[in-house]
């Protein structure tokens, strides 16, 4: 009887890891556009121009690794699809034809190979689907996508940390209007790219001619 409610407050801790993901991806550019009179002033806070030119040598890059792989494509799938899976055991544990069965189990990879600090024996990947069809191989996929993380996919992210860089001066009011529309047009080149390219890593990486490497 325990085990429906024990998937069910897993589930919930996961699906809240997701949201804290997913608000710190967009809190800038929702508050921004919920504001509506955000200026590159406030941002800069009087910084000088070799300020600025520091900054953007130095921490425009890693806030577009940061914004793209980490916030947009591994964090996600590091948290999501484990919300998902705790769900279905949970419901899975409701059902009689699964009352005699293990529901999940976990997997041992080597170190070195997963998201997160390193470790000296390996990183123990929990909720693994016993019994599995489509849908929990889908969900594996993108558990596999933000646990075992593969660089090709995080290559694919980065233009979409350049977007939501380039979100800020489009949103911002003390920006010519032309500048504004230039930078919010590649943001959304940039966003429909990334989109695209990862899609297509992520199929061949799981579907594609090596998918028996992938660790489904």
């Amino acid at each position: 009887m325990l085990r429906p409610w024990g998937y069910l407050a897993i589930g919930l801790v996961w699906l809240a890891l997701w949201a804290v993901v997913v608000a710190l991806t967009w809190s800038l550019p929702v508050y921004a556009m919920i504001r509506g009179d955000m200026t590159l002033g406030d941002l800069a806070q009087n910084q000088s121009t070799s300020s600025w030119i520091v900054a953007g040598i130095l921490v425009l890059p890693i806030l577009a690794v940061i914004w793209g792989p980490v916030l947009t494509w591994y964090l996600p799938c590091a948290t999501w699809p484990l919300a998902v899976l705790s769900f279905l055991y949970a419901v899975r544990a409701l059902s009689p034809a699964y009352s005699a069965e293990r529901l999940s189990h976990s997997e041992v990879v080597p170190p070195g190979t997963t998201l997160g600090p390193p470790t000296l024996f390996g990183t123990s990947l929990s909720l693994q689907p016993v019994r599995r069809n489509r849908f929990t191989d889908l969900l594996m996929a993108f558990y596999m996508s933000g646990w075992n993380i593969d660089g090709r996919a995080g290559l694919a992210a980065i233009p979409s940390g350049v977007a939501f860089i380039l979100v800020v001066p489009a949103l911002a009011i003390d920006v010519p209007m032309g500048v504004r529309a230039v930078c919010g047009a590649a943001a959304a080149a940039l966003w429909i790219w990334s989109a695209v390219w990862i899609a297509r890593t992520f199929y061949r990486r799981f579907w594609g001619s090596t998918a028996g490497s992938a660790g489904i």
